[in-house]
């Protein structure tokens, strides 16, 4: 076993906790399942912590946790470690009435619970799952972060928060201590089952790029907006409206996510959901943008001499300002030429009411091949 000790160079490695048994999971969940743990200092009520878990993120530590409150398992146990600026410790069973000095141990009979490691961070409040150098040897002992460690993202299970009571949390992980980090007063815990959260997370709004954009290159940043519920997102995004085949699907624990090995030509649609530990939100609308054509034709602003009017339009495009036996075309997003005609003044209107709605190019070439290009919009 690992030794019960800390230093900023191996806190990780001795992160390390045991497990109750892994008993009678308790099956259906339609929400979170919400628990009490109440805390005493010495036998003095300290105050409530309330905390919610992750079903939807770590299924079998959520129904080891739930099954072990549901025998009293918790119950006098202790926070046997407090580290400030960190997180608090606690669920071994060595501490209900063994020597100080095993508590952190465990018990080598308790069944584990192999790891679940998700994008879920470990931010001020998450509760994750204790281990030793293993990575499938949780088992009873949770901590609860205080801070930021993100050094243990993707490392160690997260599955549950903190709803309420972090003053408790505070108030216990700056106990007096010694030099193993073992509090000075026992601090005992008493967990009760308290309901369900059950509330769906709301779809995210997508922001940019916004929809029908034209974008260059071979990458692109897609961002959303929060969602404030959730822990993570789910993006997804395709060459075909219906998603049946994926040119990217991943989780995500942030609200921007750069796409990258775009091909030109293409039009790419994009779709984010949240997930808040219980349940996994509808997908937001779809938008779409499409990559640059790769023939020249790109959204330049238009010259000063020129001007397209009305531009957006519903289907006819005035041109102004052209020089006589000038080229007037017209690209869609695939770089297909869709009209080609000398202009014979300097107006000329053109009708694409026939065309999809969208995005289009136009490049006008003057009787001394010097060209001018735009952007068309039909709505």
């Amino acid at each position: 076993m690992i030794k019960n000790i800390y230093t900023s160079a191996i806190v990780v490695c001795l992160l390390m906790f045991a497990n109750p048994s892994y008993s009678q999971f308790t099956g259906i969940y339609t929400g979170k399942p919400t628990y009490e743990i109440q805390v005493k200092r010495s036998g003095n009520n300290l105050g409530t912590i309330n905390i919610e878990l992750f079903p939807n993120i770590a299924p079998n530590h959520t129904r080891n946790f739930d099954s072990l409150v549901s025998e009293q398992f918790y119950d006098s146990t202790a926070f046997h470690r407090v580290i400030p600026g960190f997180m608090i410790q606690g669920g071994d069973p060595n501490s209900r009435s063994g020597p100080v000095s095993t508590w952190g141990y465990g018990d080598p009979n308790q069944p584990t619970v192999n790891a679940e490691f998700s994008v879920a961070k470990h931010v001020r409040g998450i509760l994750s799952a204790a281990r030793d150098a293993d990575p499938n040897s949780a088992n009873s002992q949770f901590f609860i972060c205080v801070a930021t460690a993100s050094w243990l993202n993707n490392q160690y299970s997260v599955y549950g928060q903190v709803r309420s009571g972090m003053n408790i949390v505070d108030s216990i992980v700056n106990s007096p201590r010694d030099a193993n980090d073992n509090p000075l007063q026992k601090i005992e815990m008493f967990i009760t089952r308290s309901g369900s959260n059950d509330t769906v997370p709301n779809a995210p709004l997508l922001n940019t790029p916004v929809s029908g954009s034209i974008v260059t290159g071979t990458s692109k940043l897609l961002k959303w907006f929060a969602v404030s519920d959730a822990i993570y997102y789910h993006l997804d995004v395709s060459t075909d409206s219906n998603f049946t085949t994926l040119f990217k699907s991943v989780d995500i624990a942030a609200i921007a996510n750069s796409v990258t090995g775009l091909n030109p030509m293409t039009r790419y649609y994009w779709r984010v959901r949240s997930n808040n530990g219980g349940h996994w939100s509808s997908n937001s609308p779809t938008w779409y943008f499409n990559t640059s054509s790769g023939v020249g034709i790109e959204p330049y602003s238009e010259p000063e001499k020129i001007s397209v009017y009305p531009n957006p339009s519903e289907g006819k495009f005035t041109f102004a300002g052209l020089e006589a036996k000038s080229t007037l075309l017209i690209f869609d997003l695939s770089g297909k030429c869709i009209f080609n005609e000398v202009v014979g003044s300097n107006t000329q209107t053109i009708d694409l009411s026939a065309l999809d709605k969208g995005f289009y190019f136009y490049k006008i070439i003057n009787k001394d091949n010097v060209s001018h290009h735009g952007k068309l919009i039909l709505q």
